[in-house]
């Protein structure tokens, strides 16, 4: 049987959330300006820490590789050798302390985030809660682990590479 057209075909009901009232920052205007330009203070802090780990990751994988092409270009008896070895380890030691520090470094920001976010509005919090906790924190130390593991394993390749070197 076919609908006429004042018939209506019944439409699924589409469930809306209640939202909660909006609940305004207890800051004056003055706290409030200090706490959003310590948030982005803070957010700043932390991507710059962020760019500092990479570039100290790059700048030992740098140093680590120009070693490796040294140390083959001399003799195996030649003091440079082993000191091409021997630097290679210190960069690549330092190299994942500077990874470490930064790391911890962000986290020091991270901290100052969730200490600055609880004094704003319950909508700010609602929207940065929108993101896991616990997953940033998996992947900000898969990362970390993978920049550790990068170092240490070109370390590795460099004296392994020196050593298998015909002479």
């Amino acid at each position: 049987m076919a609908k006429t057209a004042t018939e209506k075909t019944p439409e699924p009901e589409i469930e809306t959330e209640a939202e909660e009232a909006l609940v305004a920052s207890e800051l004056d205007e003055r706290t409030h300006a200090e706490m959003l330009m310590l948030y982005h203070e803070a957010v700043k802090t932390s991507r710059f820490g962020k760019a500092q780990q990479w570039r100290s990751m790059a700048i030992g994988l740098t140093a680590i590789f120009g070693l490796g092409v040294l140390g083959a270009h001399v003799s195996e008896d030649d003091f440079l050798f082993r000191l091409s070895q021997f630097l290679g380890v210190v960069i690549g030691l330092a190299a994942v302390y500077l990874i470490v520090f930064y790391q911890f470094w962000q986290n020091t920001e991270r901290e100052k985030l969730v200490r600055i976010m609880a004094r704003f509005s319950n909508l700010s919090r609602s929207i940065r809660g929108m993101s896991s906790g616990r997953e940033a924190s998996l992947r900000r130390f898969v990362v970390l682990g993978f920049m550790v593991l990068v170092i240490l394993g070109a370390v590795v390749l460099m004296i392994a590479y020196l050593q298998k070197l015909p002479r």
